[in-house]
């Protein structure tokens, strides 16, 4: 319950920053530019390789979801990564996200994961921040909140079919 509510309040918090129409930003953020790779790498089988995380992430990365540490060094980004990615579906980061914007060393991120699987799509919202040392990404925290058909009105990113 705790969880949901901290989730429904970052949302929250996100989209009362922006207007519900608002423009999206480019993508010239590190961390915007990762997941425009990311996107690319998962329609290419072979492509999550600690040398290409490399490219955008510290040798020690961390990735902490929901405030557990998942992911600890590219080595890790890239097996998890490849896990997902031999599972099938289709998995996308929308890029430009919903909102984001930086500081000297961070990136905060509002953004759509959406997904498909097995005949069903799924939706997420997540908001967090990106930790940057020396233009790239040294951990990656977010929160995130699915979005369940029927219960929970759907963003317009995500995909219905």
């Amino acid at each position: 319950m705790k969880k949901t509510l901290l989730v429904a309040s970052i949302v929250a918090a996100f989209g009362l920053a922006t207007p519900a129409m608002a423009q999206e930003k480019p993508a010239t953020d590190v961390v915007s530019k990762m997941f425009i790779w990311w996107n690319e790498a998962f329609k290419t089988p072979g492509a999550y390789t600690p040398e290409n995380f490399s490219k955008f992430f510290t040798p020690e990365a961390t990735l902490v979801l929901e405030g557990r540490t998942v992911i600890n060094g590219v080595d890790q980004w890239a097996t998890h990564f490849q896990n997902i990615q031999s599972g099938g579906g289709d998995v996308e980061i929308v890029v430009p996200f919903k909102d984001v914007f930086e500081t000297k060393d961070r990136v905060y991120t509002y953004h759509v994961i959406r997904s498909r699987r097995d005949g069903k799509t799924g939706c997420s919202l997540a908001a967090g921040h990106a930790e940057l040392k020396g233009g790239k990404i040294a951990s990656i925290v977010l929160v995130r909140h699915t979005l369940e058909a029927g219960k929970d009105p759907l963003d317009a990113q995500c995909w219905t079919d």
